[in-house]
């Protein structure tokens, strides 16, 4: 199991990959399960990795279904991470030091 967390100084959101094969992952947020695609993953990594580095952006995680699970939003105010149904509605808001953790356990640090 791998875990990537989202935080502030309150509260956390945790992503666990839990099983994997080459097309899929299976997460679980904040106790939800859902699958998606790795490729899926591998975009919102360097989505994220992007709005990151640039301080502005964002980075969207949809499931095999195409549905947002969840997104990152990065702008000159702070980071908002936000859930997406089927996980309940929950918007957790930092500052971008606190994703610098973050960062590194999507695990994409050196690809961009």
């Amino acid at each position: 199991m791998h875990t990537i967390e989202f935080s502030n100084d309150n509260e956390v959101v945790r992503m666990v990959i839990g099983g994997a094969d080459r097309e899929r992952l299976e997460l679980m947020i904040d106790e939800r399960r859902v699958t998606i695609y790795v490729k899926a993953y591998l975009d919102f990594g360097e989505a994220f990795a992007k709005a990151f580095h640039s301080l502005k952006g964002t980075a969207a995680l949809r499931d095999v279904e195409g549905q947002y699970v969840m997104g990152v939003i990065f702008s000159y105010r702070g980071v908002s991470v936000r859930l997406h149904d089927p996980f309940p509605k929950k918007t957790l808001q930092t500052d971008q030091s606190y994703m610098t953790e973050t960062m590194r356990q999507i695990g994409i640090w050196n690809r961009l």
